[in-house]
Formats: C-alpha cells, sequence, structure tokens
C-alpha cells in the first residue's frame, strides 16, 4: 500500500512540473562576486539565505560562484556537449540536517579553471529533466548554462564586463536553442544574470539588430540599481522561440531575503507574479 501510494505522489508530482509555467516559479539571480570575503560562508550564509525560509527562490541563478560549499556532494551525473569544453557537473547540497534533510540540486560549471572566479551555477529545488549547455555565443563569451523542468527553461548568464557586448548575442543563442529543435520550440525560457548593460540599452539592441528575437521577449527588470556602481545590470529575459504571449513576472531587489552582509558589490534580484 505505502509503495502504491509513493508511486501515486511521485506521478503527481511530473504531471505538476509537466504542466507548470514560469509563473510558478520564484526566481532569483545574484552576482557572488566570487573573489572576494570567504566564498564558503558566502554560499553557506547568503545563498542559503536566498533558498530557504519565506518567500525562497526554487531557482537560483549563482554568477561568478567561485567554489561551491564542502557539504555539496557530487553526483554522477555530468553534461558534456561536443564542441564545448566546459562541463557541468550536478551536485546534492543538503541545507537541513542528516535526520531531516532539505535537498537542493545545483548546476555547476567551473568556467574559471585558474582563478575559480567567475563560475556560473544553477540552485534548484527540483532535479533538472535536462541540463544544457550552450556553447559562447563569440570567441570572448563564456557558456550560457541552463536547465529545463518540465516544459520551462531557466539560464544562468554572465555577459561580458566590456558593457555586456556579446549580451544580444547570448538572447540570440538562447532563441536559436529552442526555434532549431521542433519538438521544443515552444518551451518557456527565462535568462536571467548580469549582463552588464542597462535594459533600456540591450531592447534597443535587439529590436535594431535581431527584431525577430525581440517580439518573442520581454525584458523584466527592478526599478532601482542592482550594482554598486548605480547601473541596473542585473534582470531577466522572459521568451518563447515559438508563439510568446508575453508575461505577469515583475522583477525586485531581494533586500529582505539577506540577513547579513551582502559581501558583493551587485545586489540579488527576483521574479515573480505579485499576489
Amino acid at each position: 500500500m505505502l509503495k502504491r501510494i509513493m508511486l501515486c505522489l511521485g506521478f503527481l508530482l511530473y504531471v505538476i512540473q509537466a504542466n507548470a509555467n514560469l509563473e510558478d516559479f520564484k526566481v532569483a539571480t545574484w552576482n557572488l562576486q566570487g573573489s572576494s570575503a570567504a566564498n564558503e560562508n558566502k554560499w553557506n550564509v547568503s545563498v542559503r539565505q536566498l533558498i530557504t525560509g519565506e518567500g525562497a527562490a526554487d531557482i537560483l541563478a549563482v554568477q561568478e560562484a567561485g567554489v561551491l560549499p564542502s557539504s555539496a556532494m557530487i553526483t554522477e551525473r555530468m553534461v558534456q556537449p561536443v564542441g564545448v569544453g566546459i562541463p557541468i557537473h550536478e551536485y546534492t547540497w543538503n541545507l537541513g540536517t542528516s535526520s531531516r534533510p532539505d535537498n537542493v540540486f545545483i548546476y555547476y560549471s567551473r568556467v574559471d579553471v585558474g582563478a575559480n572566479r567567475v563560475n556560473l551555477a544553477i540552485v534548484s529545488r527540483i532535479r533538472a529533466d535536462e541540463v544544457i549547455v550552450i556553447p559562447p555565443p563569440t570567441v570572448i563569451s563564456r557558456p550560457i548554462i541552463g536547465i529545463r523542468i518540465g516544459n520551462d527553461a531557466f539560464f544562468s548568464i554572465h555577459a561580458l564586463a566590456s558593457r555586456g557586448a556579446d549580451s544580444t548575442a547570448i538572447v540570440r543563442a538562447v532563441f536559436d536553442y529552442f526555434n532549431t529543435r521542433p519538438e521544443q520550440r515552444n518551451t518557456n525560457w527565462m535568462i536571467v544574470g548580469d549582463f552588464n548593460r542597462v535594459p533600456s540599452n540591450l531592447q534597443r539592441s535587439l529590436e535594431t539588430s535581431e527584431p525577430g528575437v525581440a517580439r518573442h521577449i520581454d525584458i523584466i527588470a527592478p526599478t532601482t540599481p542592482t550594482q554598486q556602481s548605480g547601473g541596473t545590470l542585473d534582470y531577466g529575459i522572459v521568451g518563447n522561440s515559438g508563439s510568446f504571449i508575453g508575461t505577469a513576472i515583475i522583477a525586485s531587489i531581494l533586500f529582505g531575503q539577506i540577513r547579513s552582509q551582502l559581501l558583493s558589490d551587485h545586489r540579488p534580484v527576483g521574479f515573480f507574479v505579485p499576489r
């Protein structure tokens, strides 16, 4: 009887995930500035606060992720597409105790094999159905990493520091990834991270150089600066390469989720539907 109940619950969870849409997820992004302060402490204190408690994110994209906490355990799952030299490894991270576990999944790309600073990661409450690696869209760009859960995909990106010169190419690469796969063309996707350019500038660039892509996306950005310099550089883009009808998702700085010193020059940004 217990086995039958567990099978039913598992099937129900699968149905819920398969029929979810982007608005059903609480998503966040944060540039951790991996070279500053104690990286282990950033994960165990600040990142933990973003994915636990009231208002916790279901999906957290991390840029400049540094090194993962030592308590994160690597699994056997690894993705390394042909032509992309940097693999993504899957980890589990128990935020609870051995008797009362509270596990999340981390998808980690060690982009910076030297300084271990500008690595990329995605933390997810739900194990990914698919792990996605899109090759760098320019010769000097970083890879684009993502996960798919049901019909929804989430990407963590870090555009070039030179005013986000490759951010338009990043959006185009994600659009093309689904547009060239008929079976996934109507996947809902969300790109979040550090674009290193203000949203209005990126919007103009897309409308000028990629009008076909621009018609299939919405840029979602907070109304306050996300970086100590005063710029709004961290935000999200929601899109669908097949049929796009817009979104009710908004963005906001997550002041309330961080109860300790940020130890980064970027502020975490959350994406959600107002209730």
